[in-house]
């Protein structure tokens, strides 16, 4: 993004730059405070999108592992009930109880894995678009005196 720098300060650890971008109507100034990393002087983005597109895909990845995590522990214990009914043994309980037991449980971990398969794909998808926006509207930006 081209910019105009309008006023600049630097310090020991860092510095002040007011910039401007456009011009007429649509001009727009900006002051963002920089600190140095390495030997660059970096600020946050001066582009008004990055903020808020960065925090959203940051939400939408959170909540897509989230959902992943919870997807996977579920699967783990419809599991873990499977186990316990094919250990029962059949002399105690009736045979056609544990078999539909096992059926039922069978059939919601079957569920649990689409809903794993589809949460993964959701992570997969949030990973990528947080990715994009990093790289295309990146939160921090390096700033030169012009």
């Amino acid at each position: 993004m081209e910019y105009t720098v309008t006023s600049f300060s630097e310090g020991r650890k860092g510095g002040q730059i007011t910039v401007t971008i456009d011009e007429g109507r649509n001009r727009h100034s900006f002051t963002r405070h920089l600190h140095r990393q390495g030997g660059a002087l970096v600020g946050l983005n001066i582009d008004e999108r990055a903020i808020p597109l960065n925090k959203r895909y940051e939400d939408e990845l959170r909540t897509a592992e989230a959902d992943l995590t919870s997807a996977e522990a579920a699967l783990k214990v419809l599991e873990k009930k499977l186990g316990v009914v094919a250990d029962v043994d059949p002399s105690k309980v009736d045979e056609v109880n544990i078999a539909a037991a096992k059926a039922m449980l069978e059939s919601m971990i079957e569920i649990a894995t689409a809903e794993v398969a589809t949460a993964m794909s959701f992570v997969n998808d949030a990973e990528v678009k947080l990715h994009i926006v990093r790289r295309e509207l990146p939160l921090m930006m390096e700033f030169r005196r012009f």
